[in-house]
């Protein structure tokens, strides 16, 4: 099984964030993933899936800058949900690009290996138009079918390295996507996951692309607008931010990233 995370190249080397939520040798044969745990309790979750050092291709050494900045965004995000009895967060941006993905990705890995909880990452981007999860390990169910289709969750759900995160590909039907979204049980299907997950954290489409971005986001408990800096225009993240209030989204707050101080360093550190 290739990496799931060979998608994510332009993830080595990225940009501190700041997180505005709140504010606005030989290798082992591979084992099969087992079934997800059925509660959050103590139950082991999915073996490894090996082809393995997911975490050095996932966070190509991430410096202690964006870490602090990233845990910050965490601890906005749970002090927000903290009366939720699940998490359920997505991620998004208004056009391709603005890193929603990536941050995604390292907010998910953050939770389950230094915060050690139980974590299912999700791509959401059934229409797999952009650069995708998915890609990674090919054609395979998922979040579509689990959508349109009786296909068993345990089916569907992939491990990963990290014991204790497991990843939900968008699922191979890419014509229909709109119409799973519409008809199908997504908030139930989020109710089941965040039962079993002490978070789920989906990457979705860009906003202003994929008119089903903003229906998946307000099945979940809150949504993190990404941008872009000294890219991104402002009537273009407003009109985000429209059409994620039009579908009645819980907006967390926003994203900025690959921001870099105006000032020289020497100074900033003063001011």
């Amino acid at each position: 099984m290739s990496h799931i995370y060979d998608a994510l190249k332009k993830s080595r080397g990225e940009e501190p964030v700041r997180p505005d939520a709140g504010s606005g040798g030989s290798t082992p044969p591979p084992e099969p993933p087992a079934a997800p745990p059925s509660s959050k309790g103590d139950q082991p979750l999915a073996p490894l899936v090996p082809d393995g050092k997911i975490q050095g291709r996932l966070l190509g050494e991430p410096n202690t800058s964006f870490l602090r900045e990233l845990d910050t965004l965490r601890g906005n995000v749970d002090v927000l949900l903290s009366r939720q009895s699940r998490q359920v967060v997505c991620f998004t941006g208004a056009v391709p690009g603005e890193g929603s993905t990536t941050l995604a990705v390292h907010y998910a890995y953050l939770i389950s290996s230094v915060v050690g909880k139980r974590v299912l990452l999700v791509d959401g981007d059934m229409a797999r138009s952009h650069l995708s999860l998915s890609d990674a390990i090919g054609e395979r169910a998922g979040l579509s079918e689990l959508l349109t289709s009786d296909l068993p969750l345990e089916s569907a759900i992939v491990g990963t390295e990290d014991p204790k995160l497991h990843f939900l590909p968008a699922g191979q039907d890419q014509i229909h996507h709109i119409e799973a979204v519409t008809s199908g049980p997504i908030r139930s299907l989020l109710d089941h996951l965040g039962e079993r997950y002490d978070a789920v954290v989906i990457d979705s489409a860009p906003v202003l692309e994929h008119p089903e971005s903003p229906l998946i986001g307000a099945a979940c408990d809150g949504v993190v607008l990404v941008v872009r800096a000294e890219r991104m225009r402002w009537e273009i993240a407003q009109r985000a931010l429209r059409e994620l209030n039009i579908a009645r989204c819980r907006i967390l707050g926003s994203v900025l990233n690959a921001w870099r101080p105006s000032l020289p360093s020497f100074l900033s550190e003063r001011v």
